[in-house]
Order: C-alpha cells, then structure tokens, then sequence
C-alpha cells in the first residue's frame, strides 16, 4: 500500500507543480526552489519529487540543468511557415535563393555521415524509395528516387529547419537494368526538375499536411533543439500530375516549439505582421 501511494503521489506533485508553471507561479527563465525543498514542502522522498520533475521535463514545461537546477523552459517566439502558397517554387534547386526569405545554409554535425553517402546540399543522389516515402509516392518499394536535402537556418531568430526531396527517378532520367547492375543517365538539371515536370505532366496540382512527430536519431542535435519535450513540426508538400499521380514531395522538418503552419487560401489580402518565416 505504501508503494501504491507513493506511485500516485508523483501524478499529484506532477499535477500541481504544472499548474504553477502554467498559472506563472513560476516565470519563464525562473528556476524552482531544490528538491529538498520540495520534498520537504510536499511531505515526500526527493526520488518522488525527482520523477515528477522529470514527467514535467518530458512534457517540455522545464528544463533540468545537472548542476545548476531545474528551470520552466521559456516558449519563444513561433514563425510561421504558411502553406497554400502560390508560388510553389523548388526550394532545393540549386538556383533556388533562400536568402531572399531571410534563410542562410548551415552546416550541421551529421554531415560528416551524408559525405560517406557521396551526398552534400544541394546534390542528387539516385537512392531506392522504402517505407513510407513509397507509399507518399504511391510507387512499389525499391522504385528509383532522386534525393536531395539541405538545411536552412533563419538569419534572426538563428532556428534551423530540415528540408529534403524525393522526385521519381523516371521522370528526370533513364533507367536500364536492375539491382547493382542499373545504369542511371540524367537528362534532367536539378534546377530544371519543376519545369520539366510541368511540361510533361502540368497543370501540377499540390497538396500539403501538416503532422508532428518526436525526433529522433541526430535530429536534435543538427536543428539546436532541446534533447528532452520538444516535438518535430513535418510540413509535407507533395507534387500532383494533372491526372492525380504524385512525381515527387517535400518534406520540411522544423523544431515545433520554433514554428507553426498555417494555411493561406487569399495571399493578397494575408498580413503576416513580420512573422512569416517560409511561404510553401
């Protein structure tokens, strides 16, 4: 029975210390009194105190520094990526200028890795389509993808986002063979992928979606997130031929405490206010 209570009595402590935080009890920045402190005011062990601490961590209300204390996690500033937009340009196409949105390439640490993959920004890698990028393309597992990624990082809030894309590999080359033995001839520039797409199979149609996912892997490091609460913002935007067959998707991953999507459906009278980070 002592257990059961001590197990419940995290929740609770959990419970009202994230009614402090989001009632200001505690300002952002502000760091909470020590765990013996709080062990002493809630009547509990400091492990008890520590588990709900870490719950309120998790849900990225605080923020736990080993050796300095335990702070709630200030929300900065949100930019907003607007969706919808009409101009839907080939944002990693070499000839593409982030800068004129306010955005700088940056390099980031698991480029390192990409340059054993003979992949850098910018570049076309010809790669297979697995998992969920060939059911986005509605093509058969093992299909050839042209890939190409790059990363941005804002010029004033310094917050970076992930961008990358997956065009079928038929469109813009010529495949013979299988396997190891395939042979790719591009007749098709990077720069020039939209317009041939256009050409071939427009008027092109987009449709885009918005979800959010934990990140994982080196995610949090290569866009400055913090390692604990924060969720991966995915803005997807997907490449329709006339007749409805996707030709190739954008994925723009970005710190979901940093930014937020919204749609655009009348870009002349929407008034960002200096807000808008991307238009999409």
């Amino acid at each position: 029975m002592a257990e059961e209570k001590e197990a419940a009595r995290w929740r609770i402590i959990a419970d009202l210390l994230r009614n402090d935080v989001l009632e200001d009890h505690y300002q952002p920045g502000q760091a909470l009194p020590g765990e013996a402190f709080l062990a002493s005011e809630y009547a509990t062990s400091r492990p008890t105190i520590r588990k709900a601490i870490a719950q309120l961590a998790g849900e990225g209300l605080l923020t736990v520094a080993h050796g300095r204390g335990t702070f709630v996690r200030p929300t900065p500033d949100r930019r907003l990526i607007l969706t919808g937009w009409p101009d839907h340009e080939d944002l990693l196409s070499p000839a593409y200028n982030p800068a004129k949105q306010g955005w700088e390439y940056v390099t980031v640490p698991s480029e390192a890795e990409r340059a054993q993959s003979k992949v850098t920004p910018n570049s076309a890698l010809f790669m297979t389509a697995e998992g969920n990028r060939a059911d986005i393309l509605a093509v058969r597992r093992g299909t050839m993808v042209v890939y190409r990624y790059a990363y941005w990082q804002h010029t004033k809030t310094r917050a970076r986002i992930h961008l990358s894309s997956y065009v079928l590999a038929d469109q813009v080359a010529t495949i013979r063979g299988e396997g190891s033995g395939r042979e790719i001839e591009s007749h098709v520039e990077p720069e020039d992928y939209y317009a041939h797409l256009e050409r071939q199979h427009g008027p092109l149609r987009w449709t885009a979606s918005v979800h959010a996912r934990m990140p994982y892997g080196e995610t949090y490091e290569d866009l400055g997130m913090e390692p604990i609460g924060t969720p991966l913002l995915v803005v997807r935007r997907v490449m329709l031929s006339q007749h409805g067959r996707p030709l190739e998707f954008t994925e723009i991953e970005a710190p979901g405490d940093r930014f937020e999507a919204a749609s655009v459906s009348d870009h002349e009278t929407f008034e960002p206010g200096g807000l808008a980070a991307l238009r999409v």
